[in-house]
């Protein structure tokens, strides 16, 4: 799992490919145009469900692609019904229920948390498009409907304790946690009081350690444990040399120009930004590589370009499952807005192999009811002990499923 690097500047390999693709594709002329994002309220997707293609409503009111529940097409699912902020239909002969406002559903006779909330939008219920494109198909190829995460199904067994899966080293799941910004780089400061996001992220992240240090089968490690920098393009290529089974970026959001109004918290997992917003929060994010000695802020056509290309389907498949925890489990300590879980193309991602990588935006330092929150000792206790019982889960459930698939479940 040790990232090959390169001995006079440290780098990931990935990252030396990607800079030589840029100066190529430069030179070629061949970066096509930015993605197109729609500016309109509702598209049309078409999703394929068993042999049967069905085209779907999709909004992004959230952030996050969601399908309207009233105008979902015949056959797609049985019986389709909305009372008030509970949708139910059929899938055969297992009854499918959600809620509005919550990331868990019920299908048969089990329960799995969908990545993002199910929500209400002008009287219709909006449900992320994820229920169809991953938790539908899975659960049809598995002939049973006991989801657990996407793409596979739970075997109906509990296990008392967190398995030893045979497919991965020995020793305790590490979990690589980086603060982000640092050092000679403040992040993002308040407008109010000047705080600096690094000091934020720091705290938050020795916090998180200390939380998971107490957890069995867990073995935390930190990018930077003091007010230090390490270079963006260095972070990727040191988890990897650590073994990382997680890795975790954690940030602070700020809101464009003079704004304060902006609030809320969202979860990245490294993939194409579908939306103006997620473009803007990686630019920023990214934009740090400027004070790297030597080094040009990455053009973000051309990051996208790349990614597009990249063979990543079980990095992506398994960093968005993170993902979804991470967000479900900052829900019940994060008193602001519910941004969802999005992809983008964050440098800091970039990790090789099929490690889930995350970034962790906490909220708007810029909003001063966020900031209040983020800058409390025991608020950033609190979320660090929320994303510890967050990451326990996850490596639980990760155990059942290898257990499964090892025939030991």
């Amino acid at each position: 799992m040790h990232c090959e690097r390169n001995r006079t500047r440290g780098r990931p390999k990935v990252v030396q490919a990607i800079s030589r693709s840029w100066r190529l594709l430069v030179a070629l002329g061949a970066l096509p145009a930015a993605p197109g994002l729609s500016a309109q309220p509702a598209e049309r997707q078409v999703i394929t469900v068993g042999r049967s293609a069905y085209e779907l409503t999709v909004a992004r009111h959230r952030g996050y692609p969601s399908a309207s529940w009233s105008s979902l097409p015949p056959g797609l699912l049985a019986e389709p019904f909305l009372r008030g902020s509970v949708a139910t239909a059929a899938v055969g002969a297992a009854p499918l229920v959600l809620t509005a406002g919550s990331p868990f559903g019920r299908l048969g006779d089990g329960f799995f948390q969908l990545a993002n909330l199910p929500y209400l939008e002008a009287g219709d219920l909006w449900v992320p498009v994820e229920l169809f494109t991953e938790w539908l198909p899975a659960a049809i190829a598995a002939g049973g409907l006991t989801a657990v995460q996407p793409g596979s199904v739970a075997s109906a067994k509990e296990r008392d304790a967190r398995p030893t899966p045979s497919a991965r080293r020995p020793g305790p799941w590490r979990v690589v946690i980086d603060a982000g910004h640092g050092g000679h780089d403040p992040g993002t400061r308040s407008p109010r009081t000047g705080v600096r996001e690094k000091d934020i992220t720091l705290a938050v992240s020795n916090y998180l350690r200390d939380e998971l240090s107490g957890r069995d089968g867990i073995q935390p490690l930190l990018i930077r444990d003091s007010d230090r920098w390490v270079n963006v393009t260095e972070r990727p290529g040191r988890a990897m040399s650590m073994s990382a089974d997680l890795f975790i970026s954690i940030h602070v959001n700020a809101e464009p120009g003079r704004g304060t109004s902006a609030s809320g918290f969202e979860t990245y997992y490294l993939g194409r930004a579908r939306t103006e917003e997620s473009r803007r929060v990686a630019m920023r994010e990214n934009a740090v590589i400027e004070v790297e000695e030597g080094e040009e802020r990455p053009n973000m056509e051309q990051l996208e370009f790349i990614l597009a290309g990249l063979d990543r389907d079980v990095n992506l498949g398994e960093s968005r499952t993170f993902a979804g925890y991470v967000q479900n489990g900052l829900r019940s300590v994060l008193r602001s807005k519910d941004r969802g879980v999005k992809p983008g193309p964050f440098y800091v991602l970039l990790t090789t192999g099929d490690t889930p990588t995350v970034l962790v935006e906490l909220g708007f330092i810029t909003n001063s009811s966020d900031e209040r929150h983020l800058t409390s000792t025991s608020a950033q206790r609190e979320i660090a002990r929320a994303l510890a019982n967050t990451i326990d889960t996850y490596f639980e459930e990760t155990g059942r499923r290898i257990a499964v698939m090892e025939g030991k479940g």
